[in-house]
C-alpha cells in the first residue's frame, strides 16, 4: 500500500496551522523587518549544519540492512552539505556579522529541533527520521515561494535569499526521494502512524524555532 498521500494529508493540516501563526500573519503585511529575517537565518544555519550526520546516522536503526535505501540516505545527505553556509552566507549578504556565529549556543527551540530525531530514532523508532525529513522538505516546496515573496517585500534583497531559493527548488527532487522512501519503509497502517506523527511534531517544533527567532529579534 502507497500511504504517501495520506502523510501529506495528515502534514498539510499542521504546515497549514504553521502559515497561520502571528509571526506570518505579521510578515504578510509587511510588520515584520530585516532583522527578524537575519535573528531566522541565525537559527537557520545552527539547525541545517546538523541534518547531513543526522541522516546518515538514522541508517544505523533500519531493519534488515536495506542497501538501496541506505545508499540514497547517504546521497541525500552528501547533498545537504554546506547547505548551512547558504544561510551564512544569506545573513553576511544582509550586513550582518557572522563572526563567532561557529560557537554561538542556538535558541532552545532549536536545539529541540536539532535533538527531536537524534532521540526519537534510537528510543522509539528510525521512521521517526522519515517524518522528520518529511516536513523539511515539502515545507519549502509548498511555501518557499510566498515566504520569499513576503519577505521580498519588506525589503530584503535577492542575494539574501540564497537559502529559501535553494530548497524551494531543490527539494522538489527530493520529495521524490521521499516517495522512495516511504514506499520502501512504510508497509503496515502502524509504521505511517509513526511517520505522520514525527511530521506534525517536527512542524511543530520547527514553527517554536521561527517564533523563537523573531521573538529574539525584538
Amino acid at each position: 500500500m502507497d500511504f504517501s498521500k495520506q502523510i501529506f494529508d495528515q502534514w498539510a493540516v499542521s504546515a497549514h496551522k504553521l502559515n497561520g501563526n502571528k509571526w506570518f500573519q505579521r510578515m504578510a503585511t509587511g510588520d515584520l523587518n530585516i532583522a527578524h529575517y537575519a535573528s531566522l537565518l541565525r537559527q537557520t544555519y545552527h539547525h541545517a549544519k546538523w541534518n547531513p550526520q543526522i541522516q546518515a546516522c538514522a541508517t544505523l536503526w533500519f531493519k534488515d540492512n536495506p542497501h538501496d535505501v541506505v545508499k540514497k540516505f547517504y546521497q541525500h545527505a552528501i547533498s545537504e552539505i554546506g547547505h548551512d553556509l547558504l544561510a551564512l552566507n544569506d545573513l553576511k549578504a544582509l550586513g550582518q556579522n557572522v563572526s563567532g556565529i561557529e560557537s554561538e549556543d542556538p535558541l532552545p527551540a532549536t536545539r529541540a529541533l536539532i535533538a527531536f530525531p537524534i532521540f526519537e530514532m534510537q528510543w522509539r523508532s528510525p521512521l521517526v527520521y522519515l517524518g522528520y525529513l518529511y516536513h523539511l522538505e515539502y515545507l519549502p516546496t509548498q511555501s518557499g515561494r510566498s515566504y520569499v515573496d513576503m519577505l521580498t517585500k519588506i525589503g530584503v534583497p535577492k542575494e539574501a535569499l540564497t537559502f529559501i531559493e535553494e530548497h524551494s527548488i531543490a527539494d522538489i527532487h527530493h520529495n521524490k526521494m521521499m516517495e522512495f522512501y516511504i514506499s520502501k519503509l512504510v508497509k503496515t497502517e502502524s509504521d505511517a502512524r509513526i511517520v505522520i506523527s514525527a511530521a506534525r511534531a517536527t512542524c511543530k517544533l520547527h514553527e517554536h524555532m521561527m517564533c523563537d527567532a523573531f521573538e529574539a529579534a525584538e
